[in-house]
């Protein structure tokens, strides 16, 4: 989205750079010559601007979302395989638990022994 605000600006900058007075006879009033002179300069700030919010994009991906992309898949993922693999031993272990805690007195010694 950043990046279809900024073509947008662009283009925007582009048409007060191009931009001219229609004018009734040859000449333009010295009013009209500033002020196209300000739309310009003020399409290059617009255009400098745009420069500097794409490098700043570009810079943020280097440093910001590419670490935090590795992290997430290599220390997160990690974690999960983790939790998800004692989950599994817990239920075993609370399985066995209730197994046992079911047995009678007579049947216990020898599932013990088991």
């Amino acid at each position: 989205a950043l990046a279809d605000l900024s073509a947008a600006k662009r283009k925007f900058a582009d048409s007060l750079n191009e931009f001219k007075f229609r004018c009734i006879g040859d000449a333009e009033t010295d009013d009209e010559i500033c002020i196209a002179k300000s739309l310009q300069e003020f399409a290059t700030v617009l255009r400098n601007l745009e420069d500097e919010r794409m490098r700043m994009i570009e810079n943020a991906s280097e440093v910001l979302i590419t670490p935090l992309e590795k992290f997430r898949k290599e220390q997160i993922g990690a974690a999960k395989d983790a939790k998800k693999k004692y989950d599994k031993e817990t239920e075993k272990y609370c399985g066995v638990l209730e197994k046992h805690l079911n047995l009678s007195s007579k049947k216990k010694e020898s599932q013990l022994q088991e």
